[in-house]
């Protein structure tokens, strides 16, 4: 059974109400995001609110916004902002981002998006709506990133490595182009499960990377992903 709340150095995510609780695919991603420059952040789907608190403890000037559909999660998402050292710049907002609209648009926007496609379902509700893209499909995704970017913005996502294809060629025709890439795998000698991509409406040359989650086994992380969450997770 999850925890109902998890530590981390500058803060701490209560879960108990939210469908998906803190994963490592949500720490090393929002860890590996680079929130520099940006004044306006989005996190589409925050959930317990973890990748908007990693981005204020990163960015310590930014005003950053969390869209969230399910309503207990958006309200556990607020109460653990308002208990951050940055409350005064977290704003959860209860909403379906595909009908959402902001006065403003975004430097960054930010997503671990629900991506499975053909798995079985799952039998809560809430689960399945986080984790399965039939609650937010990668184009109404990034139909809604389209109209809710800056000109000059980045998108930033995590999404499984045999999806990468499908999610790029959606990209393309919203104008958005990647940047950077890494590709991630969990287990030594395996191949990558996830891939992270940022994105942004002027091609560039990709920066590529790799990622190994685990040096030997559960628990024991390689050097390059306890680098990458130093400042994040405790015992790191």
């Amino acid at each position: 059974m999850a925890k109902t709340e998890f530590r981390f150095k500058q803060f701490v995510v209560q879960q108990d109400q939210c469908a998906m609780k803190v994963s490592t695919d949500g720490v090393l991603f929002g860890s590996w995001v680079n929130y520099a420059g940006a004044e306006r952040i989005l996190d589409i789907g925050t959930g317990t609110g973890v990748l908007a608190l990693i981005a204020a403890q990163r960015n310590s000037s930014a005003d950053i916004e969390a869209v969230e559909l399910d309503l207990d999660s958006a309200k556990q998402a607020s109460e653990n902002f308002v208990a951050s050292s940055w409350g005064g710049r977290l704003h959860a907002v209860h909403a379906d981002v595909r009908q959402w609209t902001s006065d403003r648009p975004y430097d960054l926007i930010i997503c671990n998006p629900p991506y499975y496609d053909r798995y079985l379902p799952s039998p809560d509700p809430r689960v399945e709506l986080a984790k399965h893209n039939k609650g937010l499909l990668f184009s109404e995704l990034l139909a809604a990133v389209e109209r809710l970017i800056a000109p000059e913005g980045r998108l930033a996502v995590i999404i499984p490595s045999v999806r990468e294809t499908e999610f790029l060629q959606l990209a393309k025709q919203s104008g958005l182009l990647p940047s950077r890439r890494c590709m991630v795998a969990y287990v030594p000698n395996k191949q990558p499960k996830r891939v992270l991509l940022e994105l942004g409406r002027s091609g560039t040359n990709v920066k590529e990377s790799n990622l190994t989650v685990q040096a030997t086994g559960p628990f024991d992380y390689s050097p390059e992903y306890r680098a990458m969450v130093s400042d994040i997770l405790p015992g790191s």
